[in-house]
C-alpha cells in the first residue's frame, strides 16, 4: 500500500475490537490517520464531523447496519462523494448485489487477502483524488440521524410500494386506456403534474396518451403538445418525426376544479430508450413540475420505465384484441363479434322490453366487379363501403363484415319503422355515391334485408338472422337495388336503377 500523508484519514467501522484493532494497525503502519467506530451510529457521525477521505464499514453492527449507514451516507451531499467499502464476513452473491445496491464502492470479504483490501484503498483514494471537495462540514447528532434513517426507510417504502402499485395495473387486463390512467394517477402521488403523457415511438410515427391532471387552457394544451414533440425530436438526435397524434383523458376529478393554468409552469420528458432506439416519452407538464428534488427525479426515471412497460403490455394486448375481433380488410367487426354483439342486444332487449333491428346489407352483382377489374378492386369497393356504412349510421350502432360481399347493422333500441327507414338512407347513399378505384368509377348498389325483434315468429337470434336473410333474398330477387323487411309478403318495389359500372 502507498504511503499516505498525515492529512487522509480512514474510518474503519467494525463491532469486533479484535478486526477493529487488526485494520487500525495496519493502515497506521502506513501512514493514515485513523478513525474508529463500533456502530453504525457512530460511523455516520464521525464521516459527518470529520473530513474522512475513505470509509471502511462492517455489515453486522448495533443500532446502525452497514448497508444502512452506507445508503444514509450515500444518500447526504456532504459525504456521498467519499470512498466506501464495505468490509464483512457476509459472502453470499445477494449479500454482494445488496450492498452495491446501497451505494458502496467496493465489496469484500474478510476471508480475502489483506493484500486485496490493500489494493482497493488504494484504488479508492486514487478516485477521491480526483472528486469535488466536500461541502462544508456539519455536525449532526444521533437523533438527527436516526429520524434521517427513518426518512430514507419511509421513502424507500414509498418508492417500493408505488412501483408494486404500476405492476399490479398490468396483471389486471384492464383495457388500455384505462390502464394509462391507472398508472398515471400513480404518477400523480409522486408528482402532482397538470398535464402529462404517455408517448410511443415506432419508426417515424409518433402516438401520444395527453392525460388531464388539473384544467388548462387550450393554449396550453397546443404549447404542451409542440413541447412533447420537440422534446422527442430532442431525444432522436434531429432524426425527422412524424406528426404527433394524440388522443386526450382527463383524471377522475380534474373536470371538477374551477380554476385552471393558462400557461405551464414548467416541462420535463423522460425517455425512454431501448436498443439505443427512442421509443417513448413519459411527459409531465405544470407548477409542481419546477419544484421536483433530485430524489423525485431519480424516482421518476424508475417510474417511467416502470409506466413504460405496462403500458406497452396494455397496448400490445389491445392491439391483439382488436386484431382477433376486426376483420383485417374492412377493418370493421368480424362475423365472431358482430355475432356476439347482436346476442348481446338481443338478450337487452328482451330484458328491459326494448327492441333491436338487424340489417343485412349485400352488395348487388360484386362478382362482375372483381371478374372485370380484378380482385385488388373488389377489396377498394369494400373498404370504401366500408367506411361509408361507418360514417351513416349513429354511433351506438354495430356493423360488421358479415361475410363475402356481405355486412350486418345491428341497431339496439330501433323499431321496425326506424329501421326501414335507416335502411333507406343507406341503400340511396350507396347508389348516389360514385367509387373510383384505379381510374375506374363505379357505380354500384346494395339489397338489404330488415328485421326486428321482437316479434311473434323470432324466439332466438337465429331467428332473427333468418329473417333478415330472407327479407335480403327477396330484395335481390325483386331486381336488386331495394329494402325488404321481414314482414313483406310480395316484392318490394323497385326503388332506384339498376346498377352499372362505367369507366372514367
Amino acid at each position: 500500500m502507498p504511503q499516505a500523508g498525515r492529512e487522509t484519514q480512514v474510518l474503519i467501522a467494525d463491532d469486533s475490537p479484535v478486526v477493529l484493532h487488526m485494520l487500525e494497525a495496519m493502515f497506521r503502519g502506513t501512514g493514515f490517520d485513523v478513525l474508529t467506530a463500533r456502530n453504525g451510529i457512530e460511523a455516520v457521525e464521525m464521516a459527518f464531523a470529520h473530513d474522512v477521505s475513505l470509509i471502511i464499514l462492517d455489515v453486522m453492527m448495533p443500532r446502525l447496519s452497514g448497508y444502512q449507514a452506507c445508503r444514509l451516507l450515500k444518500s447526504e451531499a456532504q459525504t456521498k462523494s467519499i470512498p466506501v467499502i464495505i468490509l464483512t464476513s457476509k459472502d453470499q452473491a445477494s449479500d454482494r448485489s445488496w450492498g452495491l445496491e446501497t451505494g458502496a464502492d467496493y465489496y469484500l470479504t474478510k476471508d480475502e487477502a489483506p493484500q486485496k483490501l490493500q489494493e482497493l484503498v488504494a484504488a479508492a483514494l486514487a478516485e477521491w483524488k480526483n472528486r469535488a471537495p466536500r461541502r462544508a462540514i456539519k455536525r449532526h447528532t444521533s437523533i438527527d440521524i436516526l429520524s434521517r434513517v427513518n426518512d430514507l426507510l419511509d421513502r424507500q417504502l414509498f418508492e417500493a410500494t408505488l412501483l408494486s402499485e404500476i405492476g399490479k395495473v398490468a396483471r389486471h387486463l384492464v383495457r388500455f386506456d384505462e390502464t394509462v390512467l391507472s398508472v398515471m394517477e400513480l404518477v400523480a402521488r409522486v408528482v402532482d403534474f397538470t398535464v402529462g403523457s404517455v408517448a410511443f415511438v415506432e419508426g417515424d410515427e409518433f402516438d401520444g396518451i395527453v392525460v388531464l391532471h388539473h384544467p388548462v387552457s387550450s393554449a396550453a394544451l397546443e404549447a404542451f403538445q409542440r413541447r412533447l414533440s420537440d422534446a422527442a425530436q430532442h431525444h432522436r438526435g434531429g432524426v425527422p418525426l412524424g406528426a404527433l397524434r394524440t388522443r386526450l383523458l382527463a383524471l377522475e376529478g380534474s373536470e371538477r376544479e374551477v380554476s385552471s393554468e393558462d400557461g405551464l409552469q414548467d416541462f420535463t420528458a423522460f425517455p425512454i430508450v431501448t436498443g439505443e432506439q427512442l421509443v417513448g416519452l413519459l411527459a409531465l407538464a405544470g407548477r409542481a413540475v419546477a419544484r421536483m428534488t433530485p430524489e423525485t427525479e431519480a424516482l421518476m426515471v424508475q417510474v417511467t420505465n416502470q409506466t413504460h412497460i405496462v403500458v406497452e403490455n396494455s397496448r400490445l394486448v389491445e392491439r391483439l384484441r382488436d386484431l382477433s375481433i376486426h376483420d383485417g380488410l374492412t377493418e370493421l367487426f368480424n362475423h365472431r363479434h358482430i355475432m356476439e354483439t347482436l346476442t348481446g342486444e338481443f338478450q337487452r332487449a328482451g330484458r328491459y322490453e326494448g327492441a333491436v333491428s338487424v340489417l343485412m346489407i349485400d352488395i348487388d352483382r360484386f362478382k362482375l366487379v372483381n371478374d372485370t377489374y380484378g380482385h385488388q378492386a373488389g377489396d377498394a369497393v369494400l373498404r370504401e363501403l366500408a367506411r361509408l356504412l361507418v360514417g351513416a349510421l349513429r354511433s351506438v350502432d354495430v356493423v360488421g363484415r358479415y361475410g363475402g360481399e356481405e355486412f350486418m347493422a345491428v341497431l339496439p333500441e330501433t323499431g321496425p319503422d326506424e329501421a326501414r327507414l335507416t335502411a333507406e338512407r343507406l341503400r340511396g347513399l350507396v347508389e348516389e355515391r360514385s367509387i373510383t378505384v384505379s381510374g375506374h368509377a363505379l357505380d354500384l348498389t346494395v339489397s338489404i334485408g330488415v328485421a326486428t325483434y321482437p316479434r311473434q315468429d323470432v324466439a332466438s337470434v337465429s331467428d332473427l338472422i333468418r329473417l333478415s336473410d330472407g327479407a335480403l333474398y327477396r330484395a335481390k330477387a325483386s331486381g336488386r337495388n331495394r329494402v325488404a323487411g321481414a314482414g313483406d309478403e310480395a316484392p318490394a318495389l323497385a326503388s332506384g336503377a339498376d346498377p352499372t359500372v362505367r369507366e372514367t
